[in-house]
């Protein structure tokens, strides 16, 4: 009897100690992001994104301080998306897929940007790094170099977001993060516009 409860809590021990480790392995490749928008906000955020991508969502506890919520992918895989409020116009979100895939985290976080709006990540959708540069052309010619360059890298455009006087492109490779370009086209007073672009609009009298 001592044997069979010794081999019954040495199995117990092992199970708890694995789900341990899944745990702690989700969260140490968890990607983090902050928002300028306050937690509630970011929260209905979240929700929405979620259920954007069909992502079922199993349980959902929030305050005016942040929460956390639980969802599971069509393959099975967990999702678990945590918000933390910062101060009152900031909020920082966590979230983590399975046992760490930050493709998948990175896609839901892209799609929280959307319904927040374009740019409100402040350390940057994808790990922070930014570049500007300006650019003698339009907007068009702009999105047709940017698509050449990432074919040429081996990116694929996921997903494109076309404006009138601006453009978001996202596009991944396998195994790396994916890239967020945005491209604005701006016109200098009392200079025509580029073509196939509309003229800068002029200050009221």
């Amino acid at each position: 009897m001592m044997m069979k409860s010794m081999v019954l809590l040495s199995g117990a021990l092992l199970m708890l100690g694995a789900c341990k480790s899944s745990e702690s392995k989700a969260q140490a490749n968890a990607v983090m992001r902050r928002y300028n928008r306050p937690s509630p906000d970011v929260w209905a955020a979240v929700t929405n994104a979620l259920q954007s991508l069909d992502l079922r969502i199993d349980e959902g506890r929030h305050d005016a301080l942040g929460g956390q919520l639980t969802g599971t992918r069509a393959t099975g895989d967990a999702v678990l998306v945590d918000v933390k409020s910062v101060d009152e116009t900031t909020s920082q979100v966590s979230v983590s897929v399975a046992d760490g895939n930050r493709n998948m985290a990175d896609i839901i976080h892209s799609q929280i940007g959307k319904f927040l709006g374009t740019g409100t990540a402040k350390t940057g959708f994808y790990g922070g790094n930014r570049w500007e540069g300006t650019y003698d052309t339009s907007l068009s010619r702009a999105m047709m170099a940017a698509e050449r360059a990432f074919e040429a890298m081996g990116f694929a455009v996921s997903n494109r977001e076309i404006k009138e006087t601006s453009a978001d492109l996202m596009a991944r490779r396998p195994g790396t993060q994916a890239i967020l370009l945005r491209l604005e086209t701006g016109t200098p007073a009392g200079q025509p516009a580029a073509a196939g672009q509309p003229p800068a609009a002029q200050p009221a009298p």
